[in-house]
């Protein structure tokens, strides 16, 4: 069966206007290639505008994630939106975003980064801090709010389980991480979407890669403290967003964000889970961009 006819299988049931966009994003926003000395990164580049925004996805990887995000802000803003390549630390994840920025000749940039990405955030503003202008932390966590010792048994249970169950769970996982709090409107896409991510990618990822994003968010816990005196001199606005109802990030951790940054504005969703980008796309949107205008 030829890709588009298995296109067409796999989002049988979505609404067409959901599925056409994903179509259409994809034939206009082709994705770039480059290697570093130890992977090989895949980003999209797009858009118009004075002003750059990098999108960091979460624990997903795929820049791709962010379309409906990335169709609504184009219009205004350049942005730079990454694959992550199976990297297991935090500074290899820093320096390859940093090395887009300088082939993108980028001077400055608007940073976005939701829950893995929100970690990769705030590591990359306390490397490169020049660079990022507004910095908007999204349903993310400091380090010392992610349990090391549950991701260490976790990391090693994962290292014995059959590749083909590591693959199941991890699709499921992600799977059920979004749709929890999605609305039914988008949940046969959203179903779809990582039926496809199974067949093209995640069934295809050795033991190494899929177990990369659990790598790096233990590297994060282990190896990074952060304090509020970081960016004591930082003259740049932080804002945060966090859920009422985050399964993921609780009240502790975001507490926790919050003690950090004592200087940044709170958006909080209500009743959105983890992921509000798509379970309130219309309202992340509408305070994503309300808070890049923002001097």
């Amino acid at each position: 069966m030829e890709k588009e006819q298995l296109f067409d299988q796999i989002y049988r049931e979505v609404p067409p206007e959901q599925k056409e966009q994903l179509r259409a994003f994809r034939a206009t926003h082709p994705v770039r290639y480059f290697e570093t000395n130890n992977a090989i990164w895949h980003y999209i580049t797009c858009g118009q505008g004075p002003e750059t925004l990098v999108l960091l996805p979460g624990g997903v990887r795929f820049g791709e994630i962010w379309f409906r995000l990335i169709n609504a802000l184009e219009q205004d803003y350049r942005l730079i939106v990454p694959t992550y390549p199976p990297l297991t630390t935090m500074a290899d994840l820093v320096d390859g975003i940093a090395a887009i920025l300088e082939i993108e000749q980028i001077i400055w940039t608007h940073m976005l980064g939701t829950s893995l990405g929100g970690c990769l955030a705030q590591c990359f503003v306390r490397k490169y801090s020049d660079w990022v202008d507004h910095l908007i932390l999204s349903n993310t966590s400091v380090p010392s709010a992610i349990p090391t010792k549950l991701y260490n048994v976790s990391l090693k249970v994962f290292s014995l389980l059959p590749i083909h169950l590591l693959r199941f769970f991890i699709k499921q996982n992600m799977h059920k991480l979004m749709s929890s709090s999605i609305p039914d409107t988008d949940q046969a896409f959203w179903k779809a979407f990582w039926e496809e991510k199974e067949i093209f990618h995640i069934r295809h990822m050795t033991r190494a890669e899929l177990m990369s994003t659990g790598k790096c968010l233990f590297d994060y816990a282990k190896n990074y403290t952060f304090s509020p005196e970081d960016l004591g001199d930082w003259p740049r606005k932080i804002v945060i967003f966090e859920s009422d109802d985050d399964p993921v990030f609780k009240l502790p951790a975001r507490e926790s964000l919050r003690n950090l940054y004592p200087q940044a504005h709170v958006y909080t969703f209500h009743k959105a889970g983890h992921t509000p980008g798509y379970s309130n796309p219309e309202e992340y949107i509408a305070v994503v961009k309300h808070f890049l205008k923002e001097s």
